[in-house]
């Protein structure tokens, strides 16, 4: 069995606990405000789930306001796969989709500016090269015959 839960999956599954650790949802921001660690493949480790759960009911999600957190993450650090290998948390992840959406808006932005601009100028006279214009004769000048 698995000691993860897909990132996807976190807010239905502290959605169907039983009380007193149940999240009804829209939990979203909530989870995210617990800032837990996210492993690669967007995993959430079991016990780190546990552990924000639990603060959330005791109403100590603030690490800091323990005073001995780092202690705590240090001792549950032992209790982890081998594969448990943390890039990142719930409140990163948020924040990077959060930034990844004003630049694509930006950028969408940018793109529509552009081509508006392109469309309002008109055409755009190509040139022509010195032997099209002669075929032309459209420099006016005398044939010899």
């Amino acid at each position: 069995r698995s000691q993860f839960i897909r990132y996807e999956q976190f807010s239905d599954f502290a959605d169907e606990l039983e009380p007193p650790l149940r999240i009804p949802k829209p939990n979203q921001l909530l989870l995210v405000a617990m800032d837990l660690p996210k492993c690669e493949d967007d995993r959430m480790h079991c016990v780190n789930i546990l552990d924000g759960l639990t603060k959330h009911f005791l109403g100590t999600l603030d690490v800091s306001a323990l005073g001995t957190g780092t202690n705590i993450a240090i001792d549950m650090k032992k209790d982890r796969p081998k594969d448990y290998r943390p890039i990142a948390t719930t409140l990163q992840r948020q924040r990077d989709t959060y930034l990844t959406r004003i630049g694509l808006r930006g950028f969408r932005t940018n793109v529509e500016r552009n081509r508006f601009q392109r469309q309002s100028r008109g055409p755009v006279l190509e040139r022509a090269t010195i032997d099209e214009l002669i075929e032309l004769d459209d420099l006016g000048t005398p044939t010899s015959t």
